[in-house]
């Protein structure tokens, strides 16, 4: 589902001067950094900010969303040749191998019927071995449902391979 708004390249180009400061997006570097994630989904990427700092940081990047308008802003940004760019849904992460599918906070706003909630979280589970960010505070837990985290302040859930991966010695 695209937002109007972002779907006209006259707004979508407002959107980066309009909200400059992304410390927000500080937590989802965090948590890539803490699953040591070396290959991301970021869904409903929008203008590509996290896509882009992710993808300067090293990590392997598609950044999906359905709004052309959005990507074609993403595509203008520094590192953006280092971000793979879907034009589509939650339906393109299907089959493409992710160690973690981030969705930032506001874009998990655009789901008002509970079908299209559901049927975003069952596409993103088929994306092999990914781990799920969503908003703080709420988790997938693999069955189209969510709920309280499992990891506090997280917001993640990880598949227990990752979590329970043997750290340094």
């Amino acid at each position: 589902m695209v937002d109007a708004l972002f779907a006209n390249s006259r707004l979508a180009s407002l959107y980066d001067p309009l909200d400059p400061d992304r410390s927000d997006l500080d937590a989802y570097a965090a948590m890539v950094e803490e699953f040591g994630a070396s290959r991301v989904v970021d869904l409903g990427c929008g203008t590509g900010t996290l896509a882009c700092l992710l993808g300067q940081r090293g990590v392997s990047v598609i950044g999906v969303d359905p709004a052309a308008a959005s990507l074609a802003v993403a595509r203008r940004k520094p590192h953006a040749e280092k971000v793979r760019w879907v034009h589509g849904d939650a339906s393109a992460t299907a089959g493409r191998a992710a160690d973690l599918v981030t969705m930032t906070g506001n874009v998990a706003q655009v789901f008002v019927a509970d079908d299209d909630w559901h049927t975003t979280l069952r596409a993103v589970r088929t994306a092999p071995k990914a781990g799920w960010c969503s908003r703080p505070g709420t988790r997938f837990d693999g069955h189209g449902r969510v709920g309280p985290a499992r990891r506090r302040g997280s917001g993640c859930t990880f598949p227990r391979s990752a979590r329970s991966r043997p750290g340094p010695t």
